[in-house]
């Protein structure tokens, strides 16, 4: 579903994403997986002042119990924007997995998982996900319900 706010969560990870490949290619181009995350997520905060925007999460809810699949696998998403300690889906907009090579189908089954209802030991919903990849070439796979999102 295309609303309002989900157009501007894409123009704003658009944005970041153009900032990235102007300023740090080099992390890119060498495959430096979490540094570039890393760096994504710190042009991220400028566009989400009043949220938590966390590179390798791996804690939810009041507990900070760790975070869990639906089958209880530990997982822990590369870039999360949400607020820290909430469950609901309206605290947990936005997860990524990035990938600097397409080869990684466990990241898809991660990104339908987190942005499905609550299941299992997974208590909480992200409102959408999102799979960067850079090479061979730049590639965004968006999720929402627990599905691709066709754009």
């Amino acid at each position: 579903m295309k609303t309002k706010e989900n157009m501007s969560v894409r123009e704003n990870i658009n944005r970041s994403i153009e900032k990235l490949l102007e300023n740090d290619w080099e992390l890119i181009n060498n495959k430096m997986e979490w540094a570039t995350a890393h760096k994504l997520a710190v042009y991220l905060e400028y566009h989400y002042p009043a949220w938590n925007v966390d590179c390798e999460y791996n804690k939810m809810g009041t507990e900070y119990m760790t975070k869990h699949n639906s089958d209880n696998q530990y997982k822990r998403p590369d870039i999360i924007i949400h607020h820290r300690g909430r469950l609901e889906k309206e605290h947990n907009l936005l997860v990524i997995e990035l990938k600097m090579k397409d080869n990684d189908e466990n990241d898809e089954s991660k990104l339908i998982d987190f942005t499905s209802k609550p299941s299992g030991d997974r208590k909480f919903q992200y409102q959408l996900g999102l799979k960067v990849t850079f090479l061979p070439a730049m590639n965004l796979k968006w999720f929402e319900n627990g599905k691709v999102r066709e754009e």
